[in-house]
């Protein structure tokens, strides 16, 4: 996917609260892809059998095009979007996950949060805070 609009500067809170949105709600990557910094750093736990650290746009675009349902982890992922909170440095997304893992068979709700850190109007860096018991099939 390009990354549209890249040489704008800056976003604002409500452009960069609705992409996140987006980003979850639809899986839709556009809206918020030109708004990372040029490093933006997405931290997953390294406990989660896709988890890591992923530098750059490019690599937050390639773990987004990839929907968790698609995943060997999981039979079934589904994504409900409970609130976006924005403050002065940071956009929280909390979520609700419906899934049923490959492991168990059993489905499992969990909740996820999604801390993005903002910067100048741009995002530098995405990291999830998530129950891995529930994606491991503990």
């Amino acid at each position: 996917m390009p990354f549209a609009d890249i040489t704008r500067n800056a976003y604002t809170k409500t452009e960069m609260t609705d992409a996140v949105t987006r980003l979850f709600q639809n899986q839709d990557r556009g809206p918020i892809l030109p708004m990372l910094s040029d490093n933006v750093v997405l931290t997953l736990p390294a406990t989660l059998p896709y988890g890591g650290k992923f530098t750059g746009r490019t690599a937050f675009d390639e773990f987004f095009a990839k929907s968790p349902a698609n995943s060997p982890v999981w039979k079934s992922f589904d994504i409900k979007v409970n609130e976006i909170i924005a403050a002065d440095d940071h956009i929280i997304a909390r979520l609700t996950n419906k899934a049923v893992p490959t492991a168990t068979g059993k489905e499992v709700i969990f909740e996820n949060l999604w801390l993005f850190k903002v910067a100048n109007g741009r995002i530098t860096s995405a990291q999830l805070y998530a129950d891995t018991a529930a994606a491991t099939g503990a």
